[in-house]
């Protein structure tokens, strides 16, 4: 392996909670970015306490905000800082921090940080050279922009929903907990992210670059839903979606095959089709695959290795964090000259980084520094009178 990541050297203020905003700072922590993830004692990131709320009250909140599982596997290598956007002096230090910055990501609401006074203007003015990263759950030019963008509604809205079937009789079921906003958006804002920072690095000007989780989700359904076709030409709009991967059926010696249905199929058809397949072998289907024009789209093995919990060796990987201790959480999936990204610190705990942020980067006195430490002390305290 190189002796240095590829993203080393590129400092990222992480703006972000909950899902999509973590998951795109943890990529680029990866991938050897510097990443300051900023909350507050009074708003911290939400998944902090995710499969930990009935703790509350068994433990204090400045333990309890630290167990989550969920966001210690999406929080990896990060640095954590506290400070409130709100109060002027911790915003003029962000702003501080914002110039000897490359990027910054967010996944607020639109809007929100011009409200705070963090607008891109703002920022461009302390760093001609910085990105801005939004990702939002609408985008920022939808007439649903002020709306809470909750992952199963971006799913559903984007037709994802509908292209869940049950394998075994081809019926519509949908998914009470399938998300793909979140990781999708993630995704798309990686290669957004890493291609602004290029672009900036030519020419000296940072960009506002936005992407609508919605529309992340829809990009991904295009090529497989039928429904959302459907939805589309209602609006006038022309298309070029195909099948795609519509489901994966299995045979009767545990493998499967993964088909593309023909558009002209009745669900009377496809649900006599899954049956028959059900009771063959694999090498028993080509003929009845033949007589009906089914496009075999891909070959799989038995459940057993398919997905992450039959995981390639070294996917879950040992870390310790300062709190809860040993724990297990699954590895970056980049492999760089034959290695996997390193874990090089577990999540951090809230504003752990404070003194290397605050002292080393913005020269803030000791003194300014306590004060921070000092609040979530009394706020503790007053929680327990």
């Amino acid at each position: 392996m190189t002796s240095t990541l590829p993203l080393k050297g590129i400092r990222v203020i992480e703006l972000c909670w909950v899902w999509s905003g973590p998951l795109l700072g943890q990529f680029l922590a990866d991938l050897g970015a510097e990443v300051i993830k900023v909350e507050w004692f009074k708003r911290y990131d939400l998944y902090r306490t995710r499969g930990v709320e009935r703790m509350a009250g068994k433990y204090p909140e400045s333990i309890r905000r630290e167990m989550s599982h969920s966001f210690h596997g999406l929080n990896r290598n990060k640095i954590g800082l506290a400070m409130d956007l709100k109060d002027p002096k911790h915003k003029d230090g962000l702003i501080d921090l914002v110039a000897q910055s490359d990027l910054i990501i967010e996944n607020f609401t639109s809007g929100t940080l011009d409200r705070l006074g963090l607008g891109y203007e703002n920022l461009s003015d302390a760093n001609k050279a910085v990105v801005l990263l939004s990702l939002s759950g609408f985008g920022a030019s939808s007439r649903l922009s002020q709306m809470r963008a909750y992952g199963l509604v971006l799913s559903a809205l984007s037709g994802m929903e509908a292209s869940i079937l049950d394998p075994k009789d081809a019926e519509f079921i949908g998914s009470p907990t399938f998300v793909a906003s979140d990781p999708n958006a993630a995704t798309y804002g990686l290669f957004a992210a890493i291609s602004a920072i290029i672009e900036a690095r030519k020419t000296g000007f940072g960009s506002h670059v936005e992407i609508s989780q919605l529309e992340a989700v829809a990009h991904v359904a295009e090529a497989k839903d039928k429904e959302l076709k459907k939805f589309a030409e209602t609006l006038g709009l022309k298309t070029t979606f195909d099948q795609g991967n519509q489901d994966m059926i299995p045979c009767l010696d545990g493998k499967y095959i993964c088909v593309a249905w023909p558009e002209n199929i009745s669900e009377q058809e496809k649900k006599h089709i899954c049956n028959e397949i059900a009771n063959m072998r694999r090498e028993e289907t080509q003929k009845l695959i033949d007589n009906f024009k089914i496009k075999v789209v891909n070959i799989v093995e038995q459940s057993s290795e398919i997905g992450a919990g039959a995981s390639a060796k070294g996917t879950l990987i040992p870390t310790v964090h300062p709190v809860t201790g040993p724990e297990d959480i699954v590895a970056a999936p980049w492999w760089i000259d034959g290695q996997r990204a390193p874990l090089r610190k577990a999540a951090p705990t809230l504003g752990e980084g404070n003194d290397y942020v605050l002292g080393t980067l913005l020269k803030w006195s000791q003194e300014e520094r306590t004060e921070i430490s000092l609040f979530d002390l009394e706020k503790r305290f007053a929680s327990k009178k």
